[in-house]
C-alpha cells in the first residue's frame, strides 16, 4: 500500500477528488431543491407565454435569454435526476463504509511512519469523507420521500415522548440510514486521527485506542484518556487557554 501511495502521489490525488466532489455538490444541491417546487415552476413551458409577450413588446433579446435560460435549467435538472439517484446513494454508502478503513490501517499499524504522517497529517482524507456524506444528504433531498424522516425527527428530541422509539422508526428510511452511517464513520475517523496526533505529540502509544475508536467510537477516546493517565502523561491541557497565552 505504501509503495502504491508513493507512486500515485496520494496527497495530490486526494486534493483532486475533493475539488471534483465540491464542484459536483455545490452545483447539484441548488438544483436538487427544485425537486420540491410546484410542477408549474419546474415546467419550462411556463416561460413560453412570457417570452411571447416580450416578443410582442419588441424585447427580443430578453425573450431569447428567457427561453435559453429555461432550457439550460431544464437540462440541469434532468442531469441532477441522473446523478442524485437512489442507486448512487447506495454506491456512496459503500464508499463511506470502506474508504475510511484504508486510512485506519495506517493509523493503527504504522502510526509513526512518514507515509502515515503525510496522508493523515492534513485534512484531505477527512474532506473526502465529509463530501461523500454531503453527497448522500444532497441526493436524499432530491428523492420524493427524502425529507420524510425530518418530519419525525422532532419526536427524537421530545422528552415527553419516546425518543428511542422515534429513532428506531426513522431507521426504516434507507436514505436516513445512509446519512447517519456516513455521519458516524466520518466523525469516528476525525476523533481517531486526533488521538493519533495527540500520541505523536506527547509520545503516547495509541494503536489500541485508535482501533477501539474505529470499532465503537467514543470508548476509544476513553481508552486513550486511561492510557494517558497510566503512562503518567496526564490528560491534554486546556487548548483554548494555551492559545490565549500565545496571543499574550
Amino acid at each position: 500500500i505504501c509503495a502504491y501511495c508513493n507512486k500515485t502521489n496520494t496527497f495530490n490525488t486526494a486534493m483532486k477528488i475533493s475539488t471534483l466532489l465540491i464542484s459536483v455538490c455545490v452545483w447539484a444541491l441548488p438544483h436538487a431543491t427544485l425537486a420540491f417546487a410546484p410542477t408549474s415552476r419546474r415546467n419550462t413551458h411556463t416561460s413560453q407565454p412570457l417570452a411571447l409577450s416580450l416578443c410582442a413588446l419588441g424585447d427580443f433579446d430578453t425573450a431569447n435569454n428567457l427561453i435559453t435560460n429555461s432550457a439550460a435549467l431544464s437540462s440541469s435538472i434532468d442531469l441532477s435526476a441522473v446523478i442524485l439517484t437512489t442507486e448512487n446513494i447506495k454506491q456512496a454508502f459503500s464508499v463511506a463504509t470502506f474508504f475510511p478503513q484504508i486510512w485506519w490501517l495506517f493509523l493503527i499499524v504504522l502510526p509513526k511512519s512518514g507515509i502515515t504522517k503525510k496522508l493523515m497529517g492534513g485534512y484531505e482524507i477527512l474532506t473526502i469523507t465529509s463530501l461523500v456524506h454531503f453527497f448522500i444528504v444532497a441526493a436524499s433531498i432530491a428523492q420524493p420521500d427524502g425529507t420524510a424522516p425530518m418530519a419525525e425527527f422532532a419526536d427524537v428530541f421530545d422528552p415527553a415522548g419516546d425518543p428511542q422509539k422515534a429513532m428506531v422508526g426513522m431507521m426504516q428510511y434507507p436514505n436516513f440510514v445512509s446519512e447517519e452511517w456516513s455521519h458516524v464513520l466520518t466523525w469516528d475517523l476525525f476523533v481517531g486521527r486526533w488521538i493519533w496526533l495527540d500520541g505523536l505529540k506527547r509520545g503516547i502509544f495509541t494503536s489500541h485506542s485508535v482501533l477501539l475508536c474505529n470499532l465503537i467510537g467514543p470508548p476509544g477516546l476513553l481508552l486513550h484518556w486511561a492510557t494517558c493517565l497510566v503512562t503518567g502523561k496526564g490528560l491534554p491541557g486546556n487548548e483554548a487557554e494555551a492559545i490565549d497565552e500565545l496571543d499574550e
